[in-house]
């Protein structure tokens, strides 16, 4: 979606991965008023220092860092303390070596994560376990799974039943916090950076899919009880077409009629709303453990392999469908322009980059899903992204009240992109069909 150039609460947007229901507040999702956040009222040392780190460290800076649109993220950078230094072995080889250690410092957005201490319940159990998966196959567990850091000993700022979870966020002024090691020597990639028909390219994205279905295998085992849904009904289509006919039904604005091209488009698919979630139901596919965000800049590729090395960004992480994260990454990595792009013959379907998708991603997942799942990989990809158009043109009828626009139409032209794709899915299923054959061998 295009940059919000406000910072006024009131003219914020809503991002693209965060469902609308009338269940869930506006979300503060602007990147520039992202830029802007050191003008924020935070403390950001004394909130970082309500954290142990296991060193004794002095705060020396903490800058806005990342590109993402939902929490505060900063990067903090310390430095050992002096009485650290006096006390080692070897005080002037300390001195002389004491480099800066960074952490990730984040503030929830509890505007869009309304049950916070579910969240942190969620990620403190997955990065545990996928720490001890990755621990007993030989790996190096502060690289490849993100590592939350505990609160101190007397910070009292927590009030929840669950002690485990307490354990890992602070309270300050109403605002939850939590912090991280920096993974270093790794980064993230966003599609067309560094030239995506070049082969590095190519295998970031085929590398990105691998980490997303290796992250699926490993959390498939976590020991019971069964994950928080924190935000409920995320991944369910047929939610948002119940959403879509209401709009329709009470046109507040008296747009339908000028969208009745596109309404007509989501009227005729209606049967297929429901047709993941009722497999779902029925015992056709297995309830798993979702990422629910796999773009492919939620993965790290380390620096020197160029292999994925650790997913991120686990703040929607849930009980849900395995094959819908299939179909997020095809929706987020295939399209061959701008989600807002109002010329249509711009915009389709990039072939090329769902088979990077599906060769990297079936290399894992096609020793854990079953043949169900795997049957419906394509359109798990049509569906998901005919959700996403069908989000965009409800929004449209009612008024764009959960979409920030910055014209008149843009999320009917939003809906149009979306729709598009799917029509050029369509003509194309089964050669998406026959790609996930040949990988699933």
């Amino acid at each position: 979606l295009p940059i919000c150039q406000f910072r006024d609460p009131s003219l914020i947007r809503i991002s693209s991965n965060i469902p609308i229901s009338n269940s869930y507040p506006l979300a503060l999702a602007c990147p520039c008023y992202m830029l802007d956040i050191m003008s924020s009222p935070y403390d950001l040392q004394s909130i970082f220092e309500r954290f142990d780190t296991g060193h004794d460290e002095t705060f020396v800076s903490a800058h806005a860092y990342g590109s993402g649109h939902i929490n505060d993220t900063f990067r903090v950078a310390t430095k050992l303390s002096s009485a650290s230094i006096e006390a080692s072995d070897d005080a002037a080889t300390a001195a002389a070596s004491n480099t800066e250690r960074y952490y990730i410092l984040q503030r929830i957005n509890h505007e869009i994560f309304t049950r916070p201490a579910q969240v942190m319940d969620n990620i403190r159990r997955i990065t545990q376990h996928l720490s001890k998966k990755i621990q007993v196959r030989g790996g190096d567990p502060s690289r490849e799974t993100l590592t939350l850091l505990p609160i101190r000993n007397d910070d009292d700022s927590v009030t929840t039943s669950n002690d485990d979870a307490a354990n890992w966020f602070t309270i300050v002024d109403g605002n939850y916090w939590r912090l991280y090691n920096f993974i270093s020597g790794a980064r993230t990639y966003e599609i067309g950076e560094g030239n995506d028909d070049n082969d590095g390219g190519q295998d970031h994205v085929r590398e990105a899919a691998a980490a997303f279905a290796r992250f699926q295998r490993d959390v498939a085992d976590i020991p019971p009880p069964r994950l928080h849904e924190t935000i409920p009904r995320f991944g369910d289509t047929s939610f948002r077409f119940q959403q879509f006919e209401q709009a329709l039904a009470t046109n507040v604005r008296g747009r339908a009629k000028g969208c009745r091209k596109e309404v007509e488009f989501a009227l005729a698919r209606k049967s297929d709303a429901s047709t993941l979630t009722d497999m779902l139901s029925n015992g056709q596919i297995p309830e798993r453990i979702a990422h629910y965000d796999t773009k492919i800049n939620n993965v790290l590729i380390d620096n020197e392999t160029q292999h994925g090395l650790c997913v991120i960004d686990l703040d929607t992480v849930m009980p849900g469908l395995a094959i819908y994260d299939f179909g997020d990454a095809v929706r987020a990595a295939t399209a061959l322009a701008a989600e807002d792009e109002a010329d249509l013959t711009k915009v389709g379907f990039s072939m090329e980059k769902y088979e990077l998708l599906a060769d990297g991603y079936l290399s894992v997942a096609k020793e854990f899903l079953t043949g169900t799942e795997i049957d419906n990989l394509a359109f798990a990809a049509r569906m998901v992204t005919f959700t996403v158009g069908l989000r965009f043109l409800s929004d449209h009828i009612s008024g764009d009240i959960y979409f920030k626009t910055q014209r008149d139409g843009q999320n009917l032209d939003r809906a149009r992109t979306q729709f598009k794709t799917v029509a050029d899915m369509e003509r194309q299923f089964s050669d998406m069909k026959a790609v996930v054959e040949r990988y699933r061998k």
